[in-house]
């Protein structure tokens, strides 16, 4: 992908992210606060920066990752990883084994072998196949599902600064990934990645991140910044342009002019009538 090409879909996605979020927001009615009377824009827009401080991932990274995905020929499957709604038992026994060897860290199963043993024990099931399936747990879903050369694969950004306990749940979401998918398709390629999509630390993201983000293997199971960025663009230094690109939407005030207009038309919404709070 060419460079100009790729910022512009930065700049398009990140602009139309922005706005939507931004008039979600003020549509939705939310308990009065004395400083809407003072300074009810200002109040407004903290609200705002404080909701996609608190939702980067599916309000900005998510859209952003799709669309430059789609630009190097992805295909965005806009679908729900479903769960056997029985889940065999040599199957839950195998992530059981799995999980417990690798959080304590004993060195039987490692980020390959463990997805290999998932797919292994579920190939009866292409004679056998589990007919009945249902949603996922809350916190097992997948954020990002893309498609490639005969490869599915699952993302979910986390932020960039987790606790030392986030990461045995990680390698759970993972190894569940696995589980539903060849579940239901012992025939396909799966491959699952925790992503970090920048880098906030001055050297190795690994070596400042907390237990070096064990029990998750840093690049066969988590990835971080441009590991993710270029993947999905083909393009190397993905990260750089679209700190580049933000910097660019600061400058060209665009995105400003967007939201003023967004402020404009919910006014009333933004400056409520003192007689009625």
């Amino acid at each position: 992908m060419e460079k100009d090409a790729l910022k512009t879909i930065i700049k398009t996605a990140t602009i139309k992210s922005i706005i939507n979020f931004t008039d979600r927001t003020l549509k939705k009615k939310s308990n009065f606060q004395i400083l809407d009377l003072l300074m009810p824009k200002e109040r407004k827009i903290r609200s705002i920066v404080g909701g996609m401080e608190t939702s980067m991932g599916t309000t900005l990274w998510e859209p952003l990752a799709k669309e430059i995905a789609k630009a190097n020929g992805f295909t965005v499957i806009n679908q729900k990883l479903q769960k056997p709604t029985i889940m065999p038992a040599s199957l839950d026994a195998t992530l059981g084994l799995i999980r417990n060897d690798r959080q304590n860290y004993t060195n039987s199963f490692n980020a390959e072998s463990s997805h290999q043993a998932i797919k292994n024990v579920c190939q009866p099931f292409l004679v056998n196949r589990i007919t009945e399936f249902s949603k996922a747990p809350t916190g097992s879903g997948v954020d990002i599902w893309l498609f490639k050369d005969g490869v599915d694969w699952f993302f979910d950004t986390k932020t960039v600064q987790p606790n030392v306990g986030d990461f045995k749940k990680f390698l759970d979401q993972i190894m569940n990934w696995y589980a539903y998918y060849y579940s239901n398709k012992p025939d396909g390629q799966a491959r699952g990645r925790i992503v970090f999509p920048y880098n906030p630390y001055d050297g190795d993201f690994w070596d400042k991140t907390k237990a070096g983000a064990k029990p998750l293997t840093p690049g066969l199971e988590a990835w971080v910044e441009d590991d993710f960025w270029d993947f999905l663009s083909g393009y190397t230094g993905t990260f750089h342009l679209i700190k580049e690109s933000f910097a660019e939407i600061n400058q060209e005030r665009t995105l400003e002019a967007s939201l003023d207009k967004i402020f404009d038309r919910n006014a009333s919404i933004i400056t409520p009538d003192p007689d009625e709070v």
